[in-house]
Order: structure tokens, then C-alpha cells, then sequence
């Protein structure tokens, strides 16, 4: 007796669409908050100070930087890779969404390589906000010191990548 094949949408695409949703929303959240916390501290004085800035204070920076002939380091990547990430985990989204209306196995493979995008540019995009951290980070003894480290606007878009991206890989292998 020959198996039927099922015309409905099964549970599992059904859960990988939703993951792939939440990691969308995570990505483009992180996009918007808190991207970097800077601590500065004295123990000279006995003073210390918390600081943070979104991606949107970044750009202000580098922009003000390049008026005079500067640019905040590494800036550019970090913000081009964020923005990969989030596109790519909605743009994997949508492709599965399609391709489970349509029933076109391309689209499923599309979106696997977009989620592999959205993996690989979201560990990116940590990992030249932590090299653009320490470029501003001052240490001179006990008069001041300030560390700049990525903030939960970093975090969620890392894990939204990852968690949006391996749903996106994983909607393609089930294809």
C-alpha cells in the first residue's frame, strides 16, 4: 500500500516559519537599541560612568568623524554586516513562506543560503563591534580607563541570525 502524500502544511514548517519570524524580529530589534555599552572609570577620583549608543549613534559619529577626515574603525563593517543579518533572516523567512505555497523546492534552497548568510553576518557582525570596541578603549593607569563592549542590541541580532538562520537551514534540508 503506497504512502499518500500529504497536501497540508506539517507542523515542523509550520515551527520553523515561526522561529524564522522571532529571529527576524530579534534582528531587526537589536538593530535599534543598545548597541554598545561604554564603561569609563576612575580610581583616582572614585568615579565611574556607563554610557551606550545604537547603531544610529555610531553612524553619527563616524559622520562627524568624516568631516574631519577620520572614520570611527571598523564602523562600516560592523553596521554592513547587522544589516545583512536582518535582511537575510526576513528574505529567508519569506522565501520559506513561498515555498510552502508555491511548493517550489528552490525557494527552500534560497532560503537555506540565506539563513547560512544570516548565521555567518551575525557572528560577523559581534565580532567587528567587539575590534570597534577596543579601538576606543582607554587605559591610562589610575587616573581613567573605559572598556566598549557590545550592548543587547548586538546579542539579539547575533541570536536572531543564528536562531532565524538555522530554522532557514533546517526548512531547506527538510525540503
Amino acid at each position: 500500500m503506497a504512502k499518500k502524500k500529504s497536501k497540508g502544511v506539517s507542523t515542523l514548517s509550520l515551527v520553523l516559519v515561526l522561529v524564522m519570524i522571532v529571529g527576524a524580529a530579534l534582528a531587526f530589534t537589536g538593530l535599534f537599541i543598545d548597541w554598545t555599552t561604554t564603561k569609563t572609570g576612575s580610581d583616582l577620583i572614585g568615579a565611574s560612568a556607563d554610557s551606550k549608543m545604537t547603531l544610529q549613534d555610531w553612524a553619527d559619529s563616524n559622520e562627524a568623524a568624516a568631516k574631519l577626515d577620520s572614520e570611527v574603525k571598523y564602523f562600516v563593517v560592523t553596521n554592513l554586516f547587522a544589516w545583512i543579518t536582518a535582511a537575510a533572516v526576513a528574505v529567508a523567512a519569506v522565501l520559506f513562506i513561498l515555498k510552502l505555497v508555491i511548493r517550489l523546492k528552490l525557494l527552500g534552497t534560497l532560503g537555506g543560503v540565506a539563513g547560512i548568510v544570516a548565521i555567518v553576518c551575525g557572528v560577523l557582525a559581534i565580532v567587528f563591534t567587539v575590534l570597534m570596541g577596543k579601538e576606543y578603549g582607554v587605559d591610562i593607569g589610575m587616573i581613567a580607563s573605559s572598556t566598549t563592549m557590545p550592548a543587547i542590541g548586538c546579542y539579539l541580532l547575533a541570536v536572531g541570525g543564528v536562531l532565524g538562520g538555522a530554522a532557514a537551514i533546517g526548512g531547506a534540508v527538510k525540503s
